[in-house]
């Protein structure tokens, strides 16, 4: 499904460029209108009426919904969601309101009083669970809305995830590509529906690939100092048991990496570190943590754009594929040796 970002890229504009075009402005000269039309019927992208609608007002603000662990530690994950989100909203001049809460989305009680508020005609939900009351009021209330994520049953539900299936099989492959038969996994409690589907996804793969997943060597556990200490300590302490650990949140891939070398390890020549949604923190680590693209962005745009179009009789459900970005904590030995020296 081409998007206003797609239309850019193959026009060489901006997307503020493109969205003038859509929504007819004046301001946009005939040549460059015709490239951006152009490069729009090339790839198939054709612009929501409602998202048209935006820039005239006849819309109300979108509401963001994403409660916070204080023990997770996801925010970067979040902002980098957030930041696509408002930019693309306010392409068509619309109102994005966050709503974050140190609540789980089974206290529904925040909801309730911002949908008794008004101040939003519709909502994007994150950190979707796998049984979400926030679904069910929304929907029993017959709310518009869309899972940035899935419940365990999405009949009749809107959303745009990433596909965590694709992610773990292509994450897993490369590992034993790079020689790791013996897996570890370190994952966040909770019933959070990515997280469930990473664990189901990293069992069916590694029996597939014939790969070892050691049921010691997958930890699921909230990340406060305390505990990430005896987390870390439990890995260390196992280093041999395992080739590759599989990490599914940024920030705790990265504090992860630092207490791993501070014991005086090295990544990746005593074992590998892969990662779920890369961020700029992957970047930062060093050794620099592989990880993978998930199109925040697109997943973003195809959320509210799904969101929008409420002349569609069947909800919108789309997954979006992830990229690996290969870096140094799955480098092999041997090459991340020679790297070392010159």
């Amino acid at each position: 499904m081409a998007t206003i970002y797609d239309v850019a890229k193959r026009a060489g504009v901006s997307v503020g460029t493109v969205s003038n075009v859509i929504n007819n402005k004046r301001t946009v000269n005939p040549a460059l209108r015709s490239k951006v039309k152009e490069a729009m019927k090339e790839i198939g992208y054709v612009p929501n009426a409602t998202a048209r609608s935006l820039a005239r007002g006849y819309n109300t603000s979108i509401g963001v919904l994403y409660p916070f662990n204080p023990n997770h530690v996801a925010g970067t994950s979040y902002l980098d969601f957030v930041s696509h989100l408002i930019t693309y909203a306010q392409l068509f001049q619309h109102q994005v309101v966050l709503y974050p809460s140190t609540k789980p989305s089974s206290n529904i009680d925040d909801l309730q009083a911002i949908v008794r508020s008004r101040q939003v005609g519709s909502y994007i939900l994150f950190e979707v669970e796998m049984e979400d009351r926030r679904v069910e009021y929304l929907r029993e209330n017959g709310l518009p809305f869309v899972m940035v994520g899935r419940t365990a049953d999405c009949s009749g539900l809107a959303y745009v995830d990433a596909d965590v299936a694709q992610i773990v099989r292509d994450g897993l492959e490369h590992l034993w590509e790079m020689g790791c038969r013996r897996i570890a996994h370190l994952g966040r409690s909770g019933s959070i529906g990515v997280d469930a589907r990473i664990r189901a996804a990293l069992a069916d793969e590694c029996s597939r690939l014939g790969l070892e997943l050691n049921p010691e060597l997958c930890c699921v556990t909230d990340w406060d100092t305390e505990k990430r200490l005896t987390v870390v300590e439990h890995f260390i302490q196992r280093r041999r048991q395992f080739d590759a650990v599989f990490i599914s949140e940024a920030a705790v891939r990265f504090q992860f990496v630092q207490e791993v070398l501070r014991a005086g390890l090295r990544i990746p020549e005593d074992f590998m570190v892969l990662g779920y949604m890369g961020t700029s923190l992957d970047e930062m680590s060093h050794p620099s943590i592989t990880a993978f693209d998930v199109q925040a962005d697109r997943i973003v745009e195809l959320a509210v754009a799904t969101l929008l179009a409420k002349d569609n009789p069947s909800p919108g459900q789309v997954l979006v594929p992830g990229k690996l970005v290969v870096r140094e904590s799955t480098e092999k030995r041997n090459a991340y040796d020679d790297r070392l020296q010159t």
